[in-house]
């Protein structure tokens, strides 16, 4: 199970890597590089189309709509291309610890940001009716 494990996080962790490096490969046409800033972007902002405390529904997209919008973002891509970008994406994370860690970093600016852009928001609405 852990050796299953691993090589679906490893998988995981050369295909977004394979789409970082696909998006400054020149054989890639535009449409492509926007599916992919998409999935990317969409997978990683703390923002949900569907707000995730809904029962049931507020998980569909990230079950089904952030896999979807990977399965477009690499199929959309040559395949030759995503294997040469995927080989470059193994060689390059191959320490995993620190893609993680900057991963996790990213994350937490992201996240802090947001927070801070809402603390800023409710403060001036908070601050507008108190006149």
């Amino acid at each position: 199970m852990k050796n299953k494990f691993t090589n679906i996080f490893f998988n995981f962790r050369d295909s977004i890597g394979a789409l970082l490096f696909a998006l400054k490969h020149p054989e890639v046409t535009i449409w492509s590089k926007i599916i992919i800033v998409v999935a990317l972007a969409y997978a990683f902002s703390p923002i949900d189309v569907i707000p995730d405390f809904i029962p049931f529904i507020g998980y569909i997209d990230d079950a089904i709509i952030v896999p979807f919008l990977f399965f477009l973002a690499i199929k959309s891509i040559p395949e030759p291309i995503f294997q040469q970008c995927k080989l470059k994406a193994h060689s390059t994370f191959k320490k995993s610890i620190g893609f993680i860690l900057l991963g996790l970093l990213l994350v937490i600016i992201v996240w802090a940001f947001v927070g801070f852009i809402i603390y800023g928001i409710i403060a001036a609405i908070i601050r507008l009716f108190h006149l």
